[in-house]
């Protein structure tokens, strides 16, 4: 008897301290924000544009999944979510944000004022990746004729694919925050635009000078050169280069998936005149995955490689030029005059000095296979 009674104070003890789920929230009362939207107004106002994720029970553990659009204006983006959060029932959750799209006219005046709120909400998703459209934001993030469904995640995916191509950065929250907080480096952000009212495009890249938005854009070859050049290779790269056939009067285009590069990246400071040079070796690795041309032909490698490095040492001239007009260091000379030359780093003002450097660039192709052709 003393057994059971035992047994059953102990099972009543462990019932009064046993804790709860007091702060179950429901999937249904929630709204996911998971894109957003930012533009220029009227009167110095900013316009927000969200797409949220309404979940509504059909019961037997099934739902519809709505994707909702709205829009808003307001003095700063806080008012904007105050006044979105009204207009959308339920809670708000924007801790799962997938994209933040910065029209290029707001990016102008500056990115970290309007990305400030992002930063200050207590639960922040810092992986949120960042972009800036071609015109209004606005238009990209309200386009529906995009096949993945909800929209913004069809965006969230677009990037990564042009990601993994190595065709753009890949930008979020967080790696914005460390680069433009970093006096020696410059960032550099996707590209989004809308194609004649039928698609939406990420093919190049938006060149920053600080935390604003330079207006120069390179588009896909060159910005998938300059991640080369930045020691930034993802699954692969596919580069159309043009070459002058051997009449010397058509030109063609071939495709190299560049799959391996080895890169040596070096500053140097001349102890006499200050001038900054910033050497680059580039050596890639890659097949030949077409070209038209030559089909059923004898190719000789030798050859072709030491065109295609010539035709790629003009443009890697043509994107350093590009770089030095938008006073945009993406390449970090900056850091590493920081760390290697200290001194010379603390006497100067570098967003003055930056437009000074000599770039030195020398790429080198690698044919690995040529795959059907001969």
């Amino acid at each position: 008897m003393r057994k059971k009674r035992a047994l059953f104070f102990c099972f009543i003890l462990i019932l009064l301290t046993t804790t709860g789920c007091w702060d179950t929230q429901l999937l249904t009362t929630k709204k996911i924000v998971n894109g957003v939207s930012l533009d220029v107004a009227k009167d110095n106002q900013i316009s927000g544009t969200v797409r949220a994720i309404i979940l509504e029970s059909k019961g037997g553990g099934q739902f519809d999944v709505k994707d909702e659009l709205m829009q808003a204006t307001g003095k700063t983006v806080f008012e904007l979510g105050l006044s979105i959060d009204s207009m959308l029932p339920g809670t708000v959750e924007a801790t799962k944000t997938h994209v933040i799209i910065l029209g290029e006219e707001l990016a102008k005046k500056g990115i970290m004022t309007p990305l400030e709120f992002f930063y200050r909400i207590p639960r922040s998703y810092l992986i949120t990746n960042v972009l800036i459209s071609t015109g209004l934001a606005s238009d990209v993030l309200s386009f529906d004729k995009i096949e993945t469904n909800p929209t913004a995640f069809g965006i969230k995916q677009m990037l990564d694919g042009a990601v993994r191509a190595t065709v753009v950065h890949e930008q979020s929250l967080y790696s914005i925050w460390t680069q433009i907080f970093d006096p020696g480096v410059d960032t550099v952000i996707p590209m989004i635009s809308k194609v004649k009212n039928k698609a939406l495009i990420i093919d190049s890249s938006g060149l920053m000078d600080g935390d604003k938005f330079t207006g120069v854009t390179l588009p896909r070859d060159d910005s998938t050169l300059l991640l080369l050049l930045q020691d930034k290779l993802d699954k692969h790269a596919f580069m159309d280069i043009p070459i002058q056939q051997d009449s010397g009067q058509e030109t063609t285009k071939l495709s190299l998936d560049v799959r391996k590069l080895k890169r040596a990246f070096d500053v140097s400071v001349d102890p006499i005149t200050r001038e900054i040079e910033c050497s680059i070796q580039l050596d890639l690795y890659g097949m030949i995955s077409s070209y038209p041309a030559n089909m059923g032909h004898k190719i000789d490698r030798e050859k072709l490689s030491k065109t295609l490095s010539e035709t790629l040492n003009k443009q890697a001239v043509r994107v350093t030029h590009t770089l030095l007009e938008a006073n945009c260091d993406a390449l970090g000379i900056g850091r590493q005059l920081r760390v290697h030359h200290n001194k010379l780093w603390n006497n100067m003002i570098w967003k003055d000095e930056y437009k000074n450097v000599k770039f030195k660039t020398n790429v080198q192709i690698h044919i690995t296979s040529t795959g059907i052709i001969n």
